[in-house]
């Protein structure tokens, strides 16, 4: 590969690293990503207070969680009806596997925790490292911020054992400031692409 060839390569690189930015932003993702950041701190501090309460069979947290991810993927589809980016891209595909992927992974961790026991509650800290290496496949498809919010996460699960009282609040928490923060960049990178121009043609 020559030095023009490279260079070719590198700026297709970069408008698909771009488009991915511009394709979250554009597929309403930001109001998204705000409203579940709601549902889903209820989520973790409903759960909190299941647990406070002697809740010790999984019957009251499937409830709670399947309302909640029944609101979060009804409330997807409305949002994102009559989008103006067109058919789904690859990015955005790769980001429905990540997240489908963590929510398996979430359920599979409270099976796990529940048929071992929940003397311990060892899922909150679970969850963070759940959480890490999801972001830090964001980081890999969206940029390098990810990698941080990654680093962040994983960070906390070491944090988690030592406040397993408020393990659950903690986490709602985090979440919430990380998910609202997000949709908010998110949210505003849609207004000023959609007031600076019409949306171009995909490259995946």
């Amino acid at each position: 590969m020559n030095r023009e060839e490279a260079s070719q390569a590198l700026e297709l690189i970069r408008r698909v690293v771009t488009q991915a930015r511009d394709d979250s932003a554009l597929q309403n993702w930001g109001t998204i990503w705000m409203l579940h950041a709601f549902t889903n701190a209820t989520g973790f501090m409903g759960t909190q207070w299941l647990w406070s309460q002697s809740h010790r069979t999984p019957h009251a947290y499937v409830l709670l969680w399947g309302i909640v991810l029944a609101f979060n993927i009804a409330s997807i589809f409305v949002l994102k009806r009559g989008q103006t980016a067109g058919a789904r891209s690859f990015i955005e595909r790769q980001i429905w596997a990540i997240w489908t992927t963590f929510i398996g992974g979430m359920v599979c961790v409270a099976l796990l925790n529940w048929l071992l026991g929940l003397d311990r509650l060892f899922m909150p800290s679970v969850a963070c490292v759940l959480f890490a290496t999801a972001f830090s496949m964001m980081g890999a498809l969206m940029g390098r911020v990810w990698f941080s919010v990654a680093a962040f996460f994983a960070a906390v699960a070491l944090v988690m054992p030592f406040v397993p009282d408020q393990a659950f609040n903690l986490l709602g928490a985090l979440w919430f400031a990380v998910q609202f923060g997000g949709g908010l960049l998110l949210h505003r990178a849609r207004r000023k692409r959609l007031a600076a121009q019409a949306p171009t043609a995909r490259l995946v």
